[in-house]
């Protein structure tokens, strides 16, 4: 018996129970949903506990699958009870209908591509190594549901730490994105933790508001105090925008050192990189750390760079175009990553994106040059604010 998972399923359900507290005081759906995850999850801590005790038969393998189904149906709920977090903190973007309308789609697709990979014809088999349970028999990627998830609440994370200076949330992702990304075992587990416990403390320290006290609390503004919550959030986001541009540094040689490792050692040849993979060679695990962190970093600058720039006008600027070029970069590398093994298309693709990539850089070495003769005035481009500081919201 593992007595840490089975510890890890009473914290969830410990926080569960708190999660219901909250959500009963509030009447909050989002809360409500956020303790149905606390359930599946403290499930699924319980059956991995005592999966020695079973054993390998019909009946663990059955406990599994409705482990897997918790999972598909679970995670994705996470971005609701997000949404509903931001949305208490008047995250002012959040209350737009086609946020609402893009979350729910997300939910949706998410749950829907779970349940297609764990329950339509999968295969099982018991694990090769740690604790006995069944998994895949055949992976498939990446777990794109729960990284898709963690992406919609590092993007909620981040509006709340630069609004309210609240950072559990951001933490919690952030945690929960590496260990998904990472694929840490148990570590993965205590990283599940961690982000409930994240979704409490924030929900306990904001209180829930529906949409009409939203617009009621909008409409009471007047203009001189929208034009100071508007450059107090531009003021923000600028601190925050400096941060990230560095962060893109970090990216960029992350990305260097994956590319030289990957390709400088022929992991294009499948029979190399099986028996790298096999031997666990130095190559091949500098290929993964660097790969996963280099994916992790590149999904927290993009969704950070989306909330400070949203999709400026297009037009002949060329601090326009290096955003545009940026989020050409993100789409060619998820596309690339996409078709790993798929030669020559994925060559074709990956050629393209390091040519956005390039073109990226060039731009932002120029932009740091400008800032070094400037002595220090940066000339970034027009952050964005939130639409009911410019007008108000539509009911």
């Amino acid at each position: 018996m593992n007595y840490l998972y089975l510890l890890f399923a009473v914290a969830h359900l410990a926080v569960g129970g708190l999660v219901v507290q909250s959500a009963a005081k509030q009447k909050s759906l989002g809360l409500w949903l956020l303790a149905l995850v606390s359930v599946g999850l403290a499930y699924d801590n319980a059956i991995l506990g005592i999966g020695e005790i079973m054993g390998a038969g019909d009946t663990l393998l059955q406990l599994n699958i409705v482990r897997f189904a918790l999972h598909a149906f679970a995670t994705p709920l996470m971005m609701m009870a997000g949404l509903t977090l931001a949305r208490n903190t008047s995250v002012n973007w959040t209350w737009r209908r086609s946020m609402s309308i893009l979350v729910y789609v997300t939910t949706l697709s998410c749950i829907a591509y779970g349940a297609n990979e764990y329950l339509t014809g999968a295969e099982f088999k018991i694990a090769d190594s740690g604790v006995m349970r069944y998994v895949l028999a055949e992976s498939n990627g990446p777990p794109l549901a729960a990284i898709t998830t963690m992406t919609f609440l590092i993007a909620f994370g981040i509006a709340l730490y630069i609004q309210e200076r609240s950072w559990w949330l951001l933490a919690g992702a952030l945690t929960m994105f590496a260990c998904a990304t990472f694929q840490l075992g148990i570590i993965a587990n205590l990283g599940e933790v961690l982000l409930m416990v994240s979704f409490l403390a924030t929900a306990q320290k904001f209180t829930y508001i529906n949409r009409a006290g939203y617009l009621a609390a909008v409409a009471a503004m007047n203009p001189e105090e929208r034009a100071t919550q508007a450059e107090a959030q531009r003021g923000r986001k600028r601190k925050s925008a400096i941060w990230n541009r560095g962060l893109a540094w970090v990216i960029f040689i992350t990305l260097t050192i994956d590319t030289i490792a990957y390709y400088g050692s022929n992991f294009g040849d499948k029979a190399v990189y099986a028996a790298a993979k096999l031997a666990k060679s130095s190559e091949y695990m500098t290929h993964i750390y660097a790969s996963n962190i280099y994916l992790m970093l590149f999904f927290v600058h993009a969704v950070a760079s989306l909330y400070f720039y949203g999709i400026p006008r297009l037009r002949a600027n060329i601090r326009a175009i290096h955003v545009y070029i940026g989020y050409g970069v993100f789409i060619f590398t998820m596309v690339s990553q996409s078709l790993i093994g798929m030669e020559p298309i994925h060559m074709i693709t990956y050629v393209i994106n390091w040519a956005f990539i390039a073109a990226h850089i060039v731009l932002s070495f120029r932009f740091m040059l400008q800032r070094v003769r400037r002595a220090n005035v940066d000339p970034m481009l027009e952050l964005t604010v939130s639409p009911h500081l410019r007008e108000p919201i539509a009911k």
